[in-house]
């Protein structure tokens, strides 16, 4: 009895790990197609399991399959596919860490939630400490300041990474060395690069209204729209919440970047718009939920639309103008400041509305606006009127 017992015991288990894995994709909305290929990932694994079964399987024997897999010549797309399948069941349904940190790594991770630092911004910066301790094969704390300064060397003349992405690895790496493990960084002689000073983007007002006009679904029509009547960053104008709407004294409260909120008027004619997309979903908390594929989910959505979501539907907008520029999301609060500077708005309430920290900042859309420049060439038109004349 116990030698059938057991393998129906298993057999239940399986069973139960298997219908608890496929309610949590079902949960976090994947496709079916993505359904399907986790499970045949998730069904392999559990064959080479020999006495376990997924309920008991450890990290360590998931990161085994998934070298085997490697091993064996599975292709790259496979691969992946297995390591997210694995990685998804062993977080959502067995409510594992798949890659446990590091109490270094924690201490970082912390010293960062002190500084009030975002959580893309942690991301980043542990990522940044996480390839220099891959590059050299050993914990970054053993890695002296010559190691730093080759690192850096490799990154910028060997590899010609972007000058942002070398920013940010260094102001990772940087914080890390002198926040965490309390050291001199100057010691190491790796300079912060100079950054680049690129024109931004700028689109008129006709071309803004050309692109939001091939917008048809109301909420990305409504979300876009908000981000140019308000300059908005991308980030804040996913994120806007009903309460952050005063219909009283039409003003927004945008809860800015560094935990720096501020106040920014509505147009008149946003009102009626942002009402009737929240009556298309009635979330009682996002202005612009995550509604999931048909739209279906937008009232009890608990997080807000993606941003890479409001940026796709930005880039087919700008194809479907016809524009040659390179317009993003980012080029409508370009937009808005040049636009308010050229109908005569003071810098000082522009810095103030797009939530700029130094005026310095705001003062470079100056240079942009076509009435400075049209003004500015006729004075210098003006001066040097009587240079262009033909000798003798």
């Amino acid at each position: 009895m116990d030698d059938i017992s057991k393998p129906n015991g298993k057999s239940h288990t399986l069973l139960q790990k298997g219908v608890e894995f496929q309610s949590a994709m079902q949960k976090a909305e994947f496709a079916e197609a993505t359904q399907k290929i986790y499970q045949r990932a998730f069904d392999k694994f559990t064959k080479r399991l020999d006495r376990k079964t997924p309920a008991t399987a450890t990290l360590k024997e998931a990161k085994r399959h998934l070298t085997e897999l490697k091993q064996q010549g599975a292709k790259s797309a496979a691969y992946s596919t297995a390591s997210a399948a694995l990685r998804f069941f062993f977080e959502k349904v067995r409510g594992m860490e798949w890659k446990p940190i590091s109490a270094l790594q924690k201490r970082m991770v912390e010293d960062m939630c002190l500084h009030g630092f975002a959580s893309s911004t942690q991301d980043s910066y542990v990522r940044a400490v996480t390839a220099l301790a891959c590059y050299y094969n050993k914990s970054p704390d053993l890695l002296n300041e010559e190691d730093l300064r080759k690192y850096f060397v490799h990154l910028t003349c060997e590899r010609k990474l972007a000058q942002p992405t070398i920013t940010i690895a260094l102001c990772g790496i940087k914080f890390f060395y002198e926040k965490t493990l309390k050291r001199d960084w100057s010691l190491t002689g790796v300079p912060i690069p100079k950054r680049n000073k690129f024109l931004p983007v700028i689109i008129s007002r006709q071309e803004v209204r050309l692109i939001l006009s091939k917008i048809r679904l109301v909420r990305h029509s409504t979300c876009l729209k908000l981000i140019y009547a308000c300059g908005l960053r991308l980030s804040e104008g996913c994120a806007v919440k009903v309460t952050d709407i005063d219909r009283g004294r039409m003003q927004l409260r945008v809860r800015g970047k560094g935990s720096k909120d501020r106040l920014v008027p509505i147009p008149p004619a946003m009102m009626p718009l942002l009402a009737e997309c929240w009556r298309s979903h009635r979330n009682p908390v996002w202005l612009f939920p995550f509604v999931g594929r048909g739209g279906s989910h937008g009232a009890d959505a608990d997080r807000h639309v993606p941003i890479a979501t409001v940026q796709q539907v930005m880039r087919e907008a700008v194809i479907e103008s016809g524009m040659t520029k390179k317009a993003t999301v980012h080029s409508l609060r370009h937009a808005y400041a040049t636009h308010l500077l050229e109908a005569g708005v003071g810098l000082r309430m522009i810095q103030r509305w797009m939530g700029h920290s130094s005026i310095t900042m705001t003062a470079h859309y100056a240079q942009l606006t076509t009435q400075i420049k049209d003004a500015s060439g006729k004075i210098v038109g003006a001066l040097m009127a009587d240079i262009g004349g033909l000798p003798g």
